[in-house]
């Protein structure tokens, strides 16, 4: 059995895996992705997260918004954020049991034309990779309160302290809720200025580009993920080459993309 540690390396480097795909490809990875989060060791938690869930249902109203138009249908997310996490996991794992149904699923629900891998990026770039990062933040804080309930901290003026200075990150370079804390710490974080005004030259070029709104909103996505990427200070030369390669191709936004 993977440590935690472990496991969600496995389940970032299959997301990462993903975000580099063609539409051969894509399918193994996304395979990968949903059986590493079916892990036996999150087995008492996802039965928790999934509770009372019916995706099938989720699906049918969700199908009701389609329109004439393509690109016009919308998922019926329930306002809960834990029921919007839990039908996520099952809608991944909905399709991992029925992998041909994934191309049709992204089509639908996250078009962006008639490009195939470009729609199977769109997915993972607006559906998996922020439920990879919400994800991991329910399961280490589920487990952090478990272990704090079942005696982890014995001593109570421990326990008052700890939950004083508990910091979720929950994204980008130093995002951030304290719960319940009197937090007098100071974070910093460096970022190289030539870059952030490179991508701040990037986002300012895709604006404006004569591009329809929803391509401009789909370029804004990808910066996101090339800036996260950066900010992590690890960044993976192919997944930021990728990213960049996703990119409308219009001069000025390729001109500033080969800078970074």
């Amino acid at each position: 059995m993977a440590s935690r540690e472990q496991l969600f390396k496995r389940i970032n480097n299959a997301l990462l895996d993903m975000q580099a795909s063609t539409y051969q490809t894509f399918e193994q990875h996304f395979l990968t992705f949903a059986r590493l989060l079916a892990d036996s060791s999150l087995q008492s938690l996802n039965q928790r997260l999934i509770a009372n869930l019916d995706v099938e249902l989720f699906l049918n109203e969700s199908s009701k918004t389609q329109g004439s138009m393509v690109g016009s249908a919308r998922l019926a997310w329930p306002v809960d954020v834990d029921e919007v996490l839990g039908l996520k996991w099952l809608l991944i794992q909905k399709l991992a049991r029925e992998p041909g149904q994934i191309l049709n699923f992204a089509h639908t629900f996250y078009t962006v034309g008639r490009n195939l891998s470009g729609e199977l990026h769109s997915l993972a770039r607006q559906l998996l990779i922020p439920f990879g990062r919400d994800y991991k933040d329910f399961v280490m804080t589920e487990e952090s309160l478990d272990g704090a309930s079942s005696g982890a901290l014995a001593n109570s003026g421990e326990v008052q302290r700890a939950a004083q200075h508990i910091t979720y990150n929950i994204s980008g370079s130093n995002a951030r809720v304290n719960n319940h804390s009197t937090d007098n710490s100071v974070n910093t974080v460096v970022v190289n200025s030539e870059v952030s005004n490179q991508i701040q030259a990037l986002r300012n070029e895709i604006q404006r580009a004569m591009l329809t709104a929803a391509q401009k909103s789909e370029a804004g996505e990808v910066v996101d993920e090339i800036e996260a990427q950066i900010a992590s200070g690890k960044p993976k030369k192919g997944v930021v080459s990728a990213l960049l390669a996703s990119l409308p191709a219009v001069q000025s936004i390729t001109a500033i993309g080969k800078t970074l």
